[in-house]
């Protein structure tokens, strides 16, 4: 018996554990694509002003580092910086969004953006119901599916003893003699 149960209980933490590698991906997902959305908004304000001076995006980052006044040149760099965040989060959002289900994981793994990792561990919700909320719900739903497993096999089983009754009453024949209707 020591020998299964050394067995089984790691390989059921584990599998449970590593179960929920996909909902992680799809959280992880969530949070990049919303990432990639804010930062979406900031780059087209950006490019909004930028053409609105008659200059390309590049055009503009270039004018503001190359700005003599420290405070402009610093807002330059961090414009700078923006533009290679978000383009690194849509690069990232896009192969996941196009990579099959279980690969996720994987192209995660390969290209990390650290802080959404971080942020998406610190709020991550299993999909497996671990907490005494999640397991009160579990509880209450199988108790509710076996009450209407209960009642649906009860009335199968009343519909059968009453055609095995009705069979049974049957003449021998089979047929029933029944007086005419007036």
């Amino acid at each position: 018996m020591q020998p299964l149960l050394t067995r089984t209980v790691p390989a059921i933490a584990l599998a449970l554990s590593f179960g929920q590698a996909g909902e992680f991906a799809q959280q992880y997902l969530q949070r990049l694509g919303g990432a990639a959305d804010a930062l979406r908004n900031v780059v087209e304000r950006f490019d909004v002003g930028a053409a609105a001076a008659g200059m390309t995006r590049n055009e503009a980052l270039v004018r503001l580092e190359s700005n003599p006044d420290a405070f402009v040149a610093r807002q330059g760099s961090d414009a700078a910086e923006t533009v290679r965040e978000f383009e690194a989060a849509e690069r990232r959002y896009r192969k996941l969004v196009t990579a099959a289900p279980f690969a996720t994981v994987f192209v995660i793994a390969a290209d990390p953006d650290w802080r959404v990792i971080l942020r998406t561990a610190a709020d991550f919700a299993p999909a497996i119901p671990v907490g005494a909320g999640g397991l009160l719900l579990t509880f209450v739903g199988f108790m509710l599916g076996w009450l209407g497993g209960t009642t649906v096999e009860g009335a199968v089983r009343l519909l059968r003893r009453r055609r095995l009754r009705h069979a049974l009453a049957a003449p021998a024949g089979g047929f029933h003699h029944r007086p005419p209707v007036l």
